[in-house]
């Protein structure tokens, strides 16, 4: 490879022979009018210098000369080609000596003066092009050389061919030939036709011509290629996140192979120091993140500092970006470095288009261009990265009403601080702050409050004052951090302000990490990115701070990724921070607090409260999900809180529950439900309780927003939060909802249902789950295991007991199996949706022995939305077939069988209810009974209705009726609903209407496939339509009627029944797909599944029927004398016992219905 200019070489980036890129001008394309247009770009340009000697155009000739001199290099080309063809070397090497004969030739008629460095051939990143093309010394693109056949549309590219175009169509320009056809690709996007040739290379020799003028557009295109000045910020953010996303790629296939001793260790070295002075536990993966994106955003920021790159070495534009961003001046010089010239085609094309950008174009003076550039920039560089690390724009509105409020009680009788964040008394964290926009938002409500009590001519300085001591920003990526830096200067600038001379105190820094961590002597080469590191755990270990506030990354992470606050320092015999957010006895619940937002949660409060002795008052307010309101994981973090502040105030920014409306949430790509929360220790603290306040903001996005602005604390709509140390921090239940007992108290075990941890163990059809079978047979050891996807609890070489239940399975390891599939058992997997699985214990992550244990043919599931709120729909759903964990509506949940054994001998229900039930309604009740009457009074949209508010806390209850009429008729309800919900196989009484396995609505209002759906590939269905007048639901070409808008609504939750059911059995199902086995799918529409859907809508039009009775008997109920909560503590029923709520031992199938007495 020739020497790169770009790694602390005294060459430049561009030399002087920039501004000799074409002698004259540009080439003459011909127009009927006389005028000339350069292709592509729409401006009129001279004609070709005069040439001589070489038979080239004159002046002023016309663009037919052109392409006879295009067709004549072609004819050369052709001449030289055609015999190197016969031999027997690489074709495609065959191409290159003739190629570049070619392009010379055109170049000369073009004025132009090329070179053509031909790439190192490194086989091993499989993404190098053949050549880089510089014209007049400046880079202007790529050419990649294919097999002659091969064909030059990268549409028909497979193989090898097509994962080299994925890395290749992130350059802004490129050149693809195979010697038949030549086409140009600029920014990923083809530009014009393909041009191809008369006649072949391989045999036509000279004869070889054009087929038209296409040819001469192409080269031309490609030829004259140079970076446009980006208008919009949309506009940079593509071509840089594309080029940032190769360079990464590279940097990881490096890493790779320096792994596996096949590269000197060049990145890994890298990533060792980056890891030493900056992050201690990154990963490789996450310093591939870090590594591109530093570098992109540092040349951003060399760009708006007005760094000229004409002429300048990377090392010279790091030195002077250094001056007022020592950070990110120091990271492009580590990063981009002498000793990583492998880079040299993705920098250089990087540096070419960064050189043009020009900010004064792209910021109309609102600052928007910095604000939205990071997230931007990961909406088309990762955007699962964007996902993971929560990088989402928080709206202008949401920041400042979190900002006014917190203000306000810095100003509150507590504090007694009037000026707030002016005051220079308060010290203002960020430990996630992305762009910057908290602080922003903090240092602007200072600026007016210091030009009010001041002047205007007091600003300037106090605000100095203030980023220099008291407002701090931990970020992880370089990117917002940059972004950040741009945002805080901007500002500064805007109120006649500058940074002081030691800087700003935004750094690169993990919030998580160990505040005693110390560093040992480090080379000056890497002193300021190490002095990063020193200034955050100075800040998190000795200062005092009074407000800790921002909108941190929410992500569920495994065991270790809260550091220091998940582990504390053993050696130094400090706990860990988080233990204070666990309860005695939770543990089986508390796998949910291993969340980022969890983990931020702990170290604001540690920093706030708990920290310094001399200073243990502050507010935290940050904008999280909102799972630990409620959720029994987070019953120790509730308690903390409660303990620990004087008074809270909990924002419901999402009322509307889970995936709702995209046109409600705040942050438009975040499914979650989030709130705002704001907790508050005293610094004059009184002797009262602690008060905790709650309030829902609902509405469409710039609804809430407008609430927010205006919202304030003595606002009337605030409700107190229900009492008790662990009580959610919800407003209470209402009197019947408190009175009544939960469904867990009265059927006490509870399992959460099947969860194998790969998708490709389910499937709607069994002739799938067969043929997924083979294929892993099939396969060889390394192909299993990643056809597996081999976890901690599960590898080839897993030796566990076949579940309960199961036959043709043994503890022989997958490693060495060879036998066909047994057959696939029929699962419970969404509702009313039924599945197949196979039932291979070593195929399953966490199978729920247990639950396997006690399938019988009495058995019948009650399956519980336990983990969320319940929002619609019936708030349970029933199965006779063993259910998976997400059955209830894809989020989780728990399943509670009627009975503890498989031979049904020993109800599930809390010891003495069955006693106390039948003597209080003189009836005599039995289990079957008592879970009809669990399915009339909740299985129903009604109920949920009723209940709406009660069950944003999770847990359903049950009202109990004291009578016996009530009783009867909720049980003979029951029974049907029952009946319905297992397709017939429980409850069947033919002599009452419900005959067994066979549901049908009245032949007047029964559904029936009208038109075919087709069942071969090509008419593979796609999606379902509806027409609600006609009532006709068609499934891809087919047609079903009559579906009534009721069934084809059917929602349990906000999770809608047909299209769940209809999403996995479509052409593309639905689901994450991410093992090769997953996307072993039916390629047709099988009869059968026209046989279960018609049975869905016939199950699902009969449930409709019955919620009228259902909601009817339920208000009786409500309304009635009833069976309460005190009631069953008084018979010593309730709490109940231990032992109800743990599953029998394998042996202690059989007994006499021990917990039915």
């Amino acid at each position: 490879m020739a020497s790169s200019p770009l790694h602390g070489s005294a060459m430049p980036i561009y030399g002087n022979s920039m501004t000799r890129r074409r002698k004259s001008g540009f080439c003459v394309l011909g127009r009927a009018n006389g005028g000339y247009e350069e292709r592509g770009v729409g401006r009129p340009y001279p004609p070709p210098p005069p040439r001589g000697g070489d038979g080239m155009a004159s002046r002023g000739r016309s663009y037919t000369s052109y392409e006879e001199a295009v067709r004549a290099a072609v004819s050369v080309f052709g001449a030289e080609v055609t015999p190197k063809l016969k031999g027997r070397g690489w074709q495609e090497d065959q191409l290159r000596g003739p190629l570049e004969t070619l392009i010379r030739s055109v170049c000369r008629g073009l004025g132009l003066e090329v070179t053509l460095t031909g790439e190192v051939p490194l086989v091993d990143l499989n993404a190098r092009p053949d050549y880089a093309m510089d014209v007049g010394g400046a880079l202007v693109g790529y050419i990649e050389l294919k097999k002659p056949g091969t064909q030059a549309d990268p549409a028909v590219f497979t193989g090898r061919n097509a994962e080299q175009w994925e890395k290749l169509r992130l350059l802004p320009n490129v050149l693809l030939c195979d010697g038949d056809e030549f086409s140009v690709h600029q920014n990923g996007q083809q530009v014009g036709d393909v041009a191809r040739m008369r006649g072949s290379v391989r045999t036509s020799g000279f004869r070889l011509a054009p087929a038209d003028g296409t040819l001469a557009r192409v080269l031309h295109d490609f030829l004259t290629w140079k970076p446009q000045k980006p208008r919009t910020t949309s506009q940079l953010v593509h071509t840089v996140a594309s080029l940032c996303q190769l360079l990464s790629e590279e940097v990881g296939e490096s890493i790779a192979l320096e792994r596996a001793r096949q590269r000197p260790p060049v990145f890994t070295k890298l990533a060792k120091d980056w890891r030493h002075l900056l992050f201690p536990e990154t990963t490789d993966a996450q310093f591939i993140e870090q590594y591109g994106q530093a570098v992109v955003f540092a040349l951003l920021l060399a760009r708006v500092e007005g760094i000229v790159f004409e002429g300048e070495t990377i090392h010279g534009i790091a030195t002077k970006l250094g001056k007022k961003h020592s950070l990110m001046g120091k990271a492009l010089e580590v990063l981009a470095g002498e000793s990583v010239s492998e880079l040299s085609t993705t920098l250089n094309t990087l540096l070419r288009v960064v050189s043009v950008v020009d900010w004064e174009v792209l910021d109309d003076g609102t600052g928007d261009a910095y604000f939205l550039l990071y997230e931007h920039f990961l909406r088309i560089y990762d955007p699962e990265l964007r996902i993971r690390t929560g990088s989402y724009y928080t709206p202008h509105g949401v920041v400042a009403a979190v900002t006014r409020l917190t203000e306000d009680i810095l100003k509150e009788e507590g504090f007694r601080i009037p000026s707030g964040f002016a005051s220079p008394d308060v010290v203002v964290v960020d430990p996630a702050m992305g762009t910057g926009t908290f602080l922003l938002s903090a240092l602007e409500h200072a600026a007016i409050t210091i030009a009010e009590e001041e002047g205007q001519g007091a600003v300037g300085p106090r605000l100095r004052e203030m980023v220099a001591r008291r407002l701090v920003g931990f970020e992880m990526q370089t990117g917002p951090f940059a972004v950040a830096e741009l945002r805080m200067h901007a500002m500064l600038k805007k109120y006649r302000s500058a940074a002081p001379a030691q800087g700003l105190r935004l750094l690169v820094a993990d919030a998580l990490d160990s505040p005693t961590a110390e560093l040992n002597w480090i080379p000056h080469t890497y002193r300021a990115l190490a002095e990063s590191r020193r200034q955050a755990n100075h800040v998190k270990r000795d200062e005092r701070v009074m407000v800790v506030m921002g909108n941190p990354p929410h992500d569920a992470v495994g065991k270790g990724a809260g550091k220091w606050v998940e582990r504390g320092d053993p050696e130094a015999g400090t706990p860990a921070p988080l233990d204070d957010f666990r309860l005695p006895g939770n543990g089986r619940y508390e796998s949910k607090i291993s969340n980022l937002h969890v983990y931020f949660w702990r170290w604001a409060t540690w920093k706030v409260f708990d920290a310094h002795d001399d200073a243990a008052f502050g507010v935290v307010a940050l904008i999280t999900p909102k799972a630990w309101l409620k959720g029994r994981a987070f019953a120790g973090m509730r308690r903390y809180l409660r303990r620990t502040a004087d008074a809270g105030w909990i924002i419901d920014i999402s009322p509307e529950g889970q995936r709702a409306d995209v046109a409600t949430r705040l942050f438009p790509e975040v499914a979650q439900e989030l709130c705002i929360a704001i907790f508050v220790r005293w610094k004059v603290r009184t002797s009262g309780s602690a008060t905790f306040w709650h309030l829902k903001v609902g509405g469409r996005r710039d609804q809430k927003i407008d609430r927010l602005m205006s919202l304030a604390f003595d606002d009337p709509e605030w409700c107190a939060c229900a009492p008790g140390e662990t009580a959610p921090l919800l407003p209470p239940g209402s009197d019947v909802w408190e009175a009544t007992p939960l469904l867990e108290d009265l059927m006490p075990w509870s399992s959460r249902g099947v969860t194998p941890g790969r998708m490709w163990v389910y499937a709607p059809g069994k002739e799938t789950l067969h043929e997924r079978w083979r294929r892993f047979l099939a396969a060889d050891t390394g192909r299993r295991r990643a056809m597996l996807g081999e976890a901690r609890d599960r590898h080839l070489d897993s030796r566990v007991e076949p579940l309960p239940g199961t036959s043709g399975y043994d503890r022989t390891p997958l490693r060495f199996e060879h036998r066909p599939q047994p057959e696939p058992e029929q699962i419970a997997y969404r509702s009313f949706d039924r599945q197949w699985i196979m039932p291979d214990h070593r195929l399953m992550v966490v199978a729920r022995p247990d639950l396997w244990r006690v399938r019988g043919e009495r058995q019948i599931y009650t399956i519980e939305q336990n983990a969320h709120a319940v929002i619609n729909g019936p708030a349970l759903v029933f199965s006779s077939l063993l259910p998976d964990m997400h059955y209830y509506n894809g989020r989780s949940g728990c399943a509670r069988p009627l009975y503890r054994n498989a031979s049904c001998t020993l109800s599930n229900l809390v010891p003495g209810l069955l006693p106390l039930l039948s003597r209080r309604l003189a009836l005599s009740v039995t289990p079957p009974d008592t879970l009809a009457y669990i399915a009339a009074v909740a299985s129903h949209p009604g109920y949920t209705e009723r209940f709406l508010d009660d069950l944003e806390v999770p847990g359903v209850r049950i009202p109990l009726t004291a009578d016996p009429h009530l009783w009867e008729r909720a049980v003979d309800l029951g029974r049907r609903v029952l009946w319905l919900h297992t397709y017939g196989e429980r409850y069947a009484d033919a002599a009452a209407g419900r005959p067994h396995g066979k549901i049908l609505l009245p032949a007047s209002r029964r559904p029936r496939c009208l038109e075919e759906i087709p069942d071969d590939p090509e008419g593979m269905p796609e999606r379902l339509a509806y027409d609600p007048v006609t009532q006709d639901l068609w499934v891809g070409a087919g047609r079903i009627n009559p579906v009534p808008p009721a069934v084809r609504d059917y929602q349990v939750s906000g999770m809608n029944v047909l299209d769940k059911w209809f999403g996995y059995r479509r052409k593309k199902p639905a689901g994450k797909r991410r093992l090769e086995l997953d996307h072993v799918v039916a390629e047709r529409w099988s009869p059968i599944w026209t046989t279960e859907l018609l049975e869905l809508l016939n199950v699902l039009g009969l449930l409709v029927q019955q919620e009228p009775a259902q909601g009817e008997l339920l208000s009786d109920i409500c309304t009635g004398p009833l069976i309460t909560v005190a009631d069953l503590t008084e018979e010593d029923i309730l709490p109940v016992p231990r032992e109800a709520t743990k599953p029998l031992k394998a042996a202690s199938d059989a007994g006499d219905g021990l917990f039915d007495l």
